[in-house]
């Protein structure tokens, strides 16, 4: 590749304290059959040897840019990352994983004969065991194709919620404007992916296994799990919330598909709520009444398609009784089927 051409494809690469696993990470993706990629690693305030390995790196390699900025979070990085990229298509991969010697060139292949503006791919976690079954069962997505602003897409196809597996033009992601949003504890790549995916004029799904997610005991999502954090998680979730209402409010999506986007954010908070005391409960579920209300109307609890749904819904607008197991079991039931609800309790 002389160095005037423009690479097919920029990987980001977030790093903070991974001193230990980004030699893995970046040995992965320079190893890629795909020569022409740049790799963009942000420094996001390191105080380990992390930047230093890097340095080593970019010296090595002509591919590799180095960014060095303070800690400002992993929605920054990658968005510092974003801004810097050359590549016709943008992927992610955290500092911690790597990817298969291929995947650029296959999900570029795909992008290119479908006319994409979006892939998503899937993945395996390791150790295999570390990960719950509907974490594994999210990583394994369906093969299909979607045009902009299809349902399917953003709730049924296992697309969500691992920005690391997918692969975006860098031309949509400037023409609209999408970025990561700073300051979310959880969920920040559910709120970018919820953007582009419903703005990419065609997205392609592939099931190929190629990302693989290490699964760290300090990793983010798993700080959420003991009883004391469920406020903090709860607080995260409706956060999480509010950022893709105001960005759909701001896209102009918000009567797409209101309905299923109130029983997703349902599904991922049910048991939370079912386990507030009366005082919680009455805050969150005001919180939420609000939210909703404000950008999707005042009746937005008859909005979703299953009964059980609604019901949680119409208690979090009467904010009188709490959402009882049996409320959540019955949704659970109803969203995900037997299976899963077996899952969940045994």
């Amino acid at each position: 590749m002389g160095e005037a051409s423009t690479p097919k494809a920029t990987i980001v690469v977030p790093v903070y304290n991974s001193a230990r696993s980004i030699q893995r990470c970046l040995d992965s993706l320079l190893a890629q059959s795909e020569r022409s990629i740049q790799v963009v690693c942000v420094n996001d305030g390191s105080t380990d040897d992390s930047l230093s390995v890097l340095h080593q790196m970019a010296q090595t390699d002509g591919r590799v840019l180095v960014i060095d900025q303070k800690n400002e979070g992993v929605s920054c990085a990658r968005n510092a990352g974003i801004d810097a990229a050359e590549g016709e298509t943008v992927f992610f991969v955290d500092a911690d994983d790597y990817i298969d010697a291929q995947t650029v060139e296959r999900v570029l292949h795909v992008m290119e004969s479908a006319d994409a503006e979006a892939a998503v791919f899937g993945g395996v976690c390791e150790p295999a065991d570390a990960a719950p079954k509907r974490v594994q069962q999210l990583m394994s997505p369906k093969a299909g194709t979607f045009g902009a602003r299809d349902p399917q897409l953003l709730f049924h196809s296992n697309a969500q919620p691992y920005a690391c597996r997918a692969a975006f033009s860098r031309e949509l992601l400037n023409r609209e404007g999408i970025r990561f949003a700073p300051g979310l504890a959880l969920g920040e790549d559910v709120v970018f992916q919820f953007a582009a995916y419903a703005l990419a004029r065609k997205t392609v799904v592939m099931p190929d296994k190629f990302y693989h997610y290490v699964m760290e005991s300090e990793s983010a999502t798993h700080e959420f799990n003991s009883a004391e954090a469920r406020a903090k998680k709860l607080d995260a979730h409706m956060r999480m919330l509010e950022e893709v209402l105001e960005d759909w409010a701001a896209y102009g999506l918000l009567d797409l598909c209101p309905g299923e986007l109130i029983t997703w954010f349902l599904d991922l908070t049910v048991f939370d709520l079912a386990r507030l005391d009366a005082d919680d409960f009455h805050r969150v579920a005001a919180r939420v009444n609000m939210d909703l209300a404000t950008f999707l109307g005042t009746d937005w609890a008859d909005m979703p398609a299953k009964g059980a749904v609604r019901r949680v819904a119409h208690k979090l607008v009467a904010a009188t009784s709490g959402v009882s197991m049996a409320d959540a079991t019955l949704f659970y039931l109803s969203t995900r089927g037997l299976k899963a609800c077996l899952e969940r309790f045994i």
